[in-house]
């Protein structure tokens, strides 16, 4: 065994780790890597059977960047656009207001947001709208109302909160990609986005097993696959246990806090290469498409913020994992790093996470993607970090072994 499996498997064995599933290829298909690692449950009476690569997780926010292919391509087709005004698509987003600051009593004040929201602004998280669930201005501002943040399975009743920047003006994390995907609903004629994902990503990269929470009925075959969620035992940290937390059943673009996409891993990894083929099969987006895609798009406040926030060991891990010796852009589909880390990743990279302590990577330069999956609660996970960081840097040193010698 790999040192990096060796660490993975001794994980698993001693239930630091509920269990894990790692891919990779490359775009010449020299290098195809994938095990299972660890049992689908870590719960007594539960099925302890071995993880397989086919076995579903939830996979949150991994619905990121099939919702961002989505956008990007209706956006080459004319039916939207990445730098306009966004309110003839999402009318609901032209009012909404700034919380500006908090009086003494505790009331927000608001004002107009006076910079025009763009899908731009929403795919990089540089539109303001934030998750009421973590933002401490939202956080503030639901007490001085009483309310508490809406669990309505639609993001027009979930996400119509004021917004906590002006657009464009700095970085944080939230639901513009789940109103991102309701555009992409809309101007498709008001088809959901299951059935535009499966016509438009899905089929054209020959995954299959992978569904939107709200439609694994229709799914019998994965709910007999899918991996029970697990969770750090409070009194002994370093052990996995059973979680009684469910994803809830729901449709969204985005995906925070329970909702999203199941797939099974090797079946995402199909989005992921096609992502990484598509420089040359443009089976997804075209050439000049694929290069916007990827092109970092951060005003100068964006990524100055974006990059404090990555300063926290937990946050960064949490966020793709990039060495903290490179700095952070976001681009549309993803997080990037500006510089080549030693030994791994290129500049220009991208990567995603889910909340369950998931993470992707795309290597343009290297020709090279990979996934760690994993079913574990909280996200920033510390030994998945860890891991993840064992099994990046082995799959980059196996690539590296596979390219011709000059």
């Amino acid at each position: 065994m790999k040192p990096f499996e060796e660490a993975i498997e001794a994980a698993s064995v001693s239930e630091e780790i509920p269990g894990a599933i790692l891919l990779a290829t490359d775009k010449s298909g020299k290098l195809n890597y994938g095990r299972a690692f660890g049992k689908r449950s870590v719960r007594a009476g539960a099925d302890q059977s071995p993880l397989q690569l086919d076995s579903v997780m939830w996979i949150a926010s991994f619905t990121k960047v099939v919702t961002a292919l989505a956008a990007l391509q209706c956006c080459e087709r004319g039916l939207l656009t990445l730098d306009g005004p966004i309110y003839d698509v999402l009318p609901e987003l032209r009012g909404l207001p700034i919380i500006r600051r908090f009086n003494d009593d505790g009331s927000p004040v608001l004002e107009p947001h006076t910079k025009p929201i763009t899908l731009r602004h929403m795919l990089n998280h540089s539109s303001g709208i934030a998750y009421d669930e973590t933002h401490p201005k939202l956080t503030a501002w639901h007490k001085w109302h009483r309310t508490l943040p809406n669990r309505s399975n639609a993001v027009e009743g979930r996400y119509s909160y004021p917004l906590v920047f002006e657009p464009g003006d700095s970085w944080c994390y939230g639901a513009g990609v789940d109103w991102a995907g309701v555009a992409v609903e809309r101007v498709n004629g008001g088809i959901s986005l299951q059935h535009y994902f499966e016509e438009n990503i899905f089929r054209k990269v020959g995954a299959r097993d992978i569904v939107f929470s709200s439609h694994m009925h229709t799914r019998p075959d994965l709910q007999t696959r899918v991996v029970d969620m697990s969770k750090r035992d409070p009194g002994n940290p370093r052990r996995a246990i059973r979680s009684n937390a469910k994803p809830q059943q729901n449709e969204r673009g985005g995906c925070f806090g329970g909702l999203g996409l199941f797939a099974s891993p090797v079946d995402y990894l199909k989005i992921i290469k096609g992502i990484l083929a598509t420089d040359d099969d443009q089976k997804l987006l075209s050439a000049k498409g694929v290069d916007e895609f990827f092109r970092p798009c951060l005003s100068e406040k964006a990524k100055a913020a974006l990059n404090r926030v990555l300063e926290e060991e937990e946050t960064r891990i949490a966020m793709g994992n990039i060495h903290p010796s490179v700095t952070k852009n976001w681009a549309l589909g993803g997080i990037i790093n500006e510089g080549d880390v030693s030994g791994g990743r290129k500049a220009g990279t991208m990567t995603w996470t889910g909340l369950p302590n998931l993470a992707w990577f795309v290597d343009r330069t290297s020709s090279l993607c990979g996934l760690y999956a994993m079913q574990l609660y909280p996200p920033g996970d510390a030994k998945m970090g860890e891991l993840f960081g064992m099994f990046e840097q082995g799959i980059y040193d196996m690539h590296s072994k596979l390219l011709p010698k000059l």
